[in-house]
């Protein structure tokens, strides 16, 4: 499993594509699947302060046979997340199997331009 960290700026979208892929380059096939991003402050805290879906935008597979997706957070949610770190994981849903693809941490920065 792969660990990926993001850090944002609270003053500007955060869009960035990547490609899902074997560790000799091959595309993973995304195809008919869904994913589900689940951002808190610790990772065994109740409460979730955001999530990406595929289902709600924040998510969205761009080429699923060449295992390409983007993760987009608006600047208005990352306004409404409060600064700090926090720890998150990518899982993709294929039918009823769940299947993380990263784990890491997000770090929300206030930005001068909000």
């Amino acid at each position: 499993m792969a660990i990926v960290n993001i850090t944002c700026q609270n003053d500007a979208d955060f869009y960035r594509q990547f490609a899902y892929q074997t560790l000799d380059g091959a595309p993973i096939d995304l195809t008919g699947s869904t994913m589900r991003m689940g951002i808190r402050r610790h990772a065994a805290d109740a409460t979730e302060e955001m999530l990406l879906t595929t289902e709600n935008g924040g998510l969205a597979i761009v080429d699923g046979p060449n295992g390409k997706f983007t993760v987009r957070i608006t600047q208005d949610q990352l306004v409404r997340l409060a600064l700090g770190a926090y720890e998150h994981s990518l899982i993709r849903i294929i039918g009823s199997m769940q299947l993380r693809i990263w784990s890491g941490a997000l770090v929300n920065n206030a930005g001068a331009s909000r």
